[in-house]
């Protein structure tokens, strides 16, 4: 399948937007409502094209309105081409319309929620839009209501249908949840990779919103967002839930790190940031050996080639790089300690540090 790319709306889009007949439902002034749209805060709208070898396609027109910080909500909006004509001009024909569509609308809906971090995204969709209807519905959007004369289309009312999805109910991208002896370790990521780990205490409120939401839709958390105590029922049946194929995958291998039965991961990771150099501290942290510790003058020694003096220089920045590792546990900061056998730079706290150290070296589980 050839990649969507969504790209903020501009003026100069205008032209082709008319010529596709995207917005011919909405407005004749097709100029003046990109204007209005750049002046309005509640509202954010992009282009939907398809990238091919030779150019880009555009396909539709897709928005967010009334964004609302203070609910994290918003309403969606669609305006695809009818057909895709040319996919087929160009040859590309090994999957239906309909796999793209769905994938630009997937696209809006990850921004919403992961970039700004909405809660509940809504859309309209007419009772006789069986098209837009597919598209939601593919995207596991459900039917909260039917709206009598919702709409305005070609002068006329319209009933439409309330489709809504919650940030933590998006099913291809969310948080799964490790419990173990200290805590509570949240995973993020989707079918394919595992982008970040964090821990937590038993008892603490999460600060994270998509954790907190999921925690609490799942049950392991109140609804405040505190975690609930350790021991607690809600959270020995967390891997019959549906989480997305690698999170699922994670779980499974950190509970059995946790319960002493596993020393290394097969999990794929793919950190969400990280500079080149910090990438490559990473990298080389992975090569420690289970139950085993380095220093971060032995860590700058291997990016060195053995350069004592470059190594020297960099210790400072291999430090940094370990406190900003999104990927605790499976990239194993913990096993980087200073030269003189302190427990320093850990993202998630020296008291973690420490005490996946001694389960590691001990098989010590420290309440």
């Amino acid at each position: 399948m050839l990649d969507i790319a969504l790209s903020p709306i501009r003026i100069m889009d205008a032209d082709k937007i008319k010529e596709r007949s995207i917005l011919s439902n909405v407005t004749d002034d097709v100029p003046s409502f990109i204007r209005a749209l750049q002046n309005d805060p509640e509202k954010e709208y992009f282009v939907a094209f398809v990238k091919a070898l030779d150019g880009e396609y555009m396909m539709g027109v897709l928005g967010l309105e009334q964004i609302s910080k203070r609910n994290r909500s918003a309403m969606a909006a669609m305006y695809f081409c009818e057909t895709l004509p040319f996919l087929e001009d160009s040859g590309y024909t090994d999957e239906p319309a309909m796999e793209y569509y769905k994938k630009a609308w997937d696209q809006l809906l990850r921004y919403a929620y992961f970039h700004l971090h909405l809660h509940r995204v809504s859309v309209l969709v007419a009772v006789n839009d069986n098209l837009s209807a597919q598209i939601v519905e593919a995207c596991h959007m459900k039917q909260d209501a039917l709206l009598e004369e919702a709409l305005v289309i070609d002068g006329m009312y319209s009933d439409a249908a309330l489709f809504s999805l919650l940030d933590s109910d998006y099913p291809d991208y969310s948080v799964g949840f490790v419990a173990y002896q200290r805590g509570v370790v949240a995973i993020r990521g989707d079918n394919s990779t595992v982008e970040s780990t964090r821990f937590y205490a038993y008892d603490a409120r999460i600060d994270d919103d998509l954790d907190r939401n999921v925690a609490i839709r799942i049950g392991i958390a109140d609804g405040h967002g505190v975690f609930k105590p350790f021991g607690s029922p809600e959270y020995q049946d967390l891997r019959d839930i549906d989480f997305p194929d690698e999170v699922k995958k994670c779980m499974q291998e950190l509970s059995e790190y946790f319960s002493k039965r596993r020393t290394s991961f097969t999990v794929h990771t793919f950190p969400p940031y990280g500079s080149a150099f910090q990438k490559k501290v990473w990298d080389e942290i992975k090569k420690i050996p289970y139950g085993v510790t380095r220093s971060y003058e032995d860590i700058a020694l291997s990016l060195t080639g053995n350069d004592k003096v470059t190594a020297r220089n960099m210790t400072r920045a291999v430090g940094s790089a370990c406190r900003d590792n999104p990927l605790p546990i499976l990239v194993p900061c913990h096993r980087v300690i200073g030269k003189d056998g302190k427990l320093v730079g850990f993202s998630s706290g020296l008291e973690y540090k420490g005490y996946l150290l001694d389960h590691e070296m001990f098989g010590i589980h420290i309440m």
